[in-house]
């Protein structure tokens, strides 16, 4: 099954990339307008033109991720952004604190970046689970896509990710799902500095099949009912069905490097190995992740998505200088760039690719 890349910028990105079913947007941000609740406003309005060109609708729309240069500022962010979904339709989806690049020729002040996962066919049969606001959970063609889970009544990150793998647990009983197709993983902390713990409460839960890993420093909303406690929020992506077709390559505890289902490989976020720059990370970390397509023979113009964590947005031009040589100029993935924090003071980036397997022409 072929990607199709459109709107392509060559060598940087394309505005969105159809694989497998699925539409992967480059996150998408409206810098010129002066309040997040504008700046929603006028992401959302730029979608619904994308959507027509495209052909996709917005009531498939299965994923949405939200990143914030301010989590605690979701609110106003919800208000344009629950207006604007369709109410019987909402995606699930989380909303971080990822500062976005802040400098463009339209404005210096990027409130939030905001980036879909739209099912690509018309007729799409997605079910969707406990609407509110958003869902649950979105379930379409063998993946459940889990909206992140927080559980801000336990003290501190580790006790956190405990229970939140215990409601998981949960809801798998629930839907019918298996902690052991567990597909992919996305853990956001207040603190990167708990990164250790969060990876041992994973190993122990997911033992034999671990899934494939970001866990950045991506702070979730603390302007909450239950107050400044969020040390964690996790969104779980999920094969459904008995006994789903799904590799695992080089198992470490609490993640695999990358799983393979439906006709997509999930990475885990790498960091580089040296370097002591973001430029020089960046290098290394492309040449690394050659060498791992090179050993389980995936190719770079089969990239569908980046997600990209850097410890200084403001330095991302460092990222962008070798990472356009390294991306393949006619079909670059689409793409999200964010600050995060990082597992170590030493980490200037982690990198994530999602990339398509078994590509024909």
């Amino acid at each position: 099954m072929a990607s199709h890349f459109y709107d392509v910028v060559p060598g940087r990105a394309a505005r969105v990339v159809f694989s497998h079913n699925l539409a992967f947007f480059t996150g998408h941000a409206a810098p010129q307008y002066p309040t997040l609740q504008k700046q929603t406003e006028a992401v959302l309005k730029r979608y619904e033109e994308l959507f027509d060109q495209f052909g996709l609708l917005k009531k498939n729309i299965i994923y949405a991720a939200c990143y914030l240069k301010n989590a605690d500022e979701e609110e106003e962010f919800a208000r344009a952004y629950t207006q604007w979904c369709d109410p019987e339709n909402p995606p699930a989806g989380y909303t971080v604190t990822g500062i976005p690049i802040q400098h463009s020729p339209v404005g210096d002040n990027v409130l939030v970046e905001l980036q879909f996962i739209v099912a690509t066919d018309p007729e799409a049969k997605i079910k969707r689970y406990d609407i509110a606001k958003g869902c649950r959970v979105a379930v379409y063609d063998g993946m459940a896509y889990f909206t992140g889970h927080v559980s801000p009544k336990e003290d501190g990150a580790e006790k956190q990710t405990q229970s939140v793998l215990a409601r998981y647990e949960e809801l798998f009983k629930r839907f019918h799902l298996k902690k052991e197709n567990v597909v992919a993983a996305y853990a956001f902390l207040k603190n990167a500095d708990q990164y250790e713990a969060v990876t041992k409460q994973m190993a122990d839960f997911f033992g034999e099949n671990p899934p494939a890993a970001v866990i950045v420093g991506a702070s979730p909303n603390q302007n909450t009912a239950m107050g400044p406690r969020i040390e964690i929020e996790l969104a779980l992506f999920v094969a459904t069905g008995e006994k789903p077709d799904i590799v695992r390559r080089d198992v470490f505890p609490g993640m695999s490097r990358v799983v393979e289902y439906n006709g997509l490989a999930w990475f885990s976020a790498h960091c580089a190995s040296s370097g002591s720059t973001l430029k020089e990370q960046t290098a290394v970390l492309a040449e690394r992740y050659s060498e791992l397509f090179e050993q389980f023979g995936y190719k770079r113009e089969n990239v569908v998505m980046a997600y990209g964590y850097v410890r200084d947005i403001g330095k991302c031009l460092e990222f962008e200088a070798p990472m356009s040589t390294w991306r393949d100029q006619e079909r670059p993935p689409a793409g999200v760039l964010v600050e995060a924090g990082m597992c170590g003071p030493e980490c200037h980036l982690e990198l994530q690719f999602i990339v398509s397997v078994d590509e024909s022409e």
